[in-house]
């Protein structure tokens, strides 16, 4: 669990003792790499790529930048199926609610949707120990293994 005194560090079984969450910028950075990587590959590649590292707690765009996800309940890094729920079953609900929404509004309230809950991440990230609404609903931890 996080230590309140030090949101940087967490945990207190010997595997995890000495990792800290991985700051804003870097998380960042793996999500503009994914991006990235998903156009270059045609979404084909990255999809590929994505269902392997999943198993190891990582994206693509985290497997390079030496960042993975742990499970916080249990303090060791999230599995696959875990994984999919926080990369694909999550943001697919996120979707699918904002695809309703846009049908019934002309488009105008469900764009506003997406933009809130993008605005909501990064005010959750800094308000609340360096995790994000998703990390939270999730119960995730995004660490830096670098």
């Amino acid at each position: 669990m996080e230590s309140s005194s030090d949101a940087g560090t967490w945990g207190s079984s010997e595997s995890t003792s000495n990792l800290r969450l991985a700051s804003f910028q870097h998380r960042l950075g793996a999500i503009a790499l994914d991006c990235a990587l998903a156009v270059v590959t045609l979404g084909i590649g990255w999809i590929i790529w994505s269902l392997i590292v999943w198993g190891q707690g990582q994206t693509p765009g985290k497997k390079i930048l030496k960042i993975r996800v742990y499970a916080s309940e249990t303090q060791r890094q999230a599995t696959w199926g875990h994984m999919a729920v926080r990369e694909f079953l999550l943001l697919f609900a996120l979707g699918l609610a904002t695809g309703v929404v846009n049908l019934l509004t002309a488009g105008i309230i469900g764009s506003m949707a997406i933009i809130a809950w993008y605005v909501l991440e990064i005010v959750w990230y800094f308000t609340k120990g360096s995790r994000t609404l998703r990390d939270v609903f999730v119960k995730t931890l995004v660490v830096n293994e670098s």
